[in-house]
């Protein structure tokens, strides 16, 4: 049974860092001190490849080319300015007096350097940036060939996985060994299943935090979390439960932060021959029998948005014609009645077997348990039985991956880089490589193999509308709920903002009295 519980929405307005073009000011004495975070994920740092390397961008070891500030918006990061200079060539003007945290010093052929590396390592960067070369033009020039024309490359290269590394970080072998960027943070220590230390780097070409130390500590269990920060092991939490977060609102000791950020909870179809979600109209029937309000309110009491659209409405490229799905039990009877179905009591079957839909999840996640199985509730409520079994992220996925499974309920990020290339052909083209849901759908991929090539503008949001008109109707998935992202400091800590993007801590702009 699930429970109830209420949330009270505290946004904290706070000062954020200078913009990213400003030189280095040196750190405040006030500002030496320790903060020490709670996270949901182990940071794995010596690994470029779990969670694609999220860890580096969100705690700022290292940067990227490009940024996204508060508003989405691409800003500068290590390139100052960017430009496309033919169809298939962008050029970018590099931050000069950059230096890694090993005194190397950064420039066009480190860039070059980096990019290629990943590429090579991170077989999923290859079809994120599209390149055919990239050229150190002159010190601090670069120019990037793409395989095709590619607008959003400037937006691909905010990207968590093309962060820029020196070349310390590899071995001799070309092997990833430690993460050595150019970021306000700088790596000194990692203890496996317990904690990763970053120390302020007072060479950081921006301006330089204000606190000396951060100890992100790895506690999985959601309640544990939330206790560490009571008890005062911690001073900042991550990923809160409804309940915790509010009894810490009810009390002054605590700030809690909540504002909408990227991310979706969805369902992901199996599509393929040996699903009964391989009909269409099966799929859509489920769309119309899940009420989203009630999955928000029941299972997050209100910390969400209820999803009927891949993309939330406030996306620059959401289309806002789209068809979105509602709570229509009756139209979903009649979907299921032309596919061969009958109610039989309070059950739908078909050839005297009944419809029943094998739901997997995953339970790192703080909110994932309780969406899952209240989607899986609603779905009985309405006449399709359900099993719901819980695992490890990887051992969901390997079942994925051998298609064993109906609906996968998952988490993903679509406005991350702040364009629809990334989130709509790495998931639902029929070759991307996350695609293991057997769904394919020839409109589709041309479309948004299109999208990619074509300028900002009335074009590519037709063209991308359409896309998403596809995704809606012939529905591989079931959007369920915008991620309201949620995290929790003691009083004494200041400066933090919640950024859009999810995966974005901005530390250096906190401060800890």
């Amino acid at each position: 049974m699930i429970s109830r519980r209420t949330l009270g929405r505290l946004a904290v307005s706070v000062a954020t860092a200078a913009m990213l073009s400003l030189p280095h000011m040196p750190a405040q004495a006030e500002g030496s001190s320790t903060l020490t975070v709670a996270t949901m994920w182990e940071a794995l740092p010596l690994s470029m490849k779990p969670r694609r390397s999220r860890f580096f961008n969100e705690s700022e070891i290292l940067d990227t080319l490009v940024k996204l500030d508060f508003d989405m918006k691409l800003v500068p990061g290590l390139a100052t300015s960017w430009e496309r200079v033919s169809p298939n060539v962008w050029r970018f003007q590099l931050r000069d007096g950059v230096t890694f945290h090993d005194g190397s010093a950064f420039d066009a052929e480190a860039a070059k350097f980096s990019l290629e590396r990943v590429i090579a390592l991170l077989p999923y960067a290859s079809d994120l940036l599209n390149i055919k070369e990239i050229r150190a033009v002159s010190g601090l020039e670069l120019e990037i060939e793409t395989n095709e024309p590619f607008t959003a490359l400037p937006n691909q290269l905010t990207d968590a996985i093309t962060v820029i590394y020196g070349k310390a970080s590899f071995d001799e072998n070309g092997e990833f060994v430690k993460p050595v960027g150019t970021g306000p943070w700088v790596f000194k220590e990692y203890q496996k299943q317990d904690r990763t230390t970053v120390v302020r780097n007072d060479d950081y070409w921006g301006e330089a935090p204000k606190l000396e130390e951060i100890v992100y500590r790895y506690i999985p269990d959601h309640n544990a979390r939330a206790l560490a920060l009571e008890t005062g092991e911690v001073d900042f939490v991550v990923h809160l439960l409804p309940s915790d977060v509010e009894r810490m609102k009810a009390d002054e000791k605590f700030e809690v932060y909540a504002e909408p950020s990227a991310g979706l909870y969805y369902g992901a179809f199996n599509a393929g021959e040996n699903s009964v979600l391989h009909d269409p109209k099966i799929r859509q029937a489920v769309n119309l029998m899940v009420d989203r309000e009630i999955l928000v309110k029941g299972a997050l009491d209100g910390i969400g948005k209820p999803a009927w659209t891949f993309f939330p409405p406030e996306f620059p490229w959401a289309a806002p014609e789209l068809s979105a799905y509602s709570f229509n039990p009756e139209k979903a009877a009649g979907l299921l009645t032309e596919a061969g179905y009958a109610k039989d009591g309070t059950t739908w079957q078909k050839d005297g077997e009944p419809l029943s839909l094998r739901i997997l999840s995953y339970s790192s996640r703080a909110e994932m348990a309780t969406i899952s199985e209240t989607m899986a509730a609603l779905l009985q409520q309405q006449g399709i039985a359900t099993k719901l079994e819980m695992y490890t992220w990887e051992g969901m996925l390997d079942l994925v991956k051998q298609s064993d499974y109906d609906v996968s309920v998952v988490f993903w990020t679509p406005e991350m880089t702040g364009h629809p290339d990334l989130h709509l052909k790495s998931q639902f083209h029929s070759k991307a490589g996350l695609n293991y849901q057997n769904w394919a759908n020839p409109e589709f991929d041309a479309l948004v193999d299109k999208g990619r090539t074509l300028e900002e503008g009335p074009e590519a949001l037709e063209t991308y509308a359409k896309a998403q008109e596809i995704l809606q109707t012939d529905a591989p998935i079931i959007p369920l709920v915008h991620k309201i992202y949620v995290a929790a400091s003691s009083e004494n800590v200041s400066g933090y903002k919640v950024h859009p993007s999810g995966f974005f801590y901005n530390f250096k702009a906190v401060s800890k009295q």
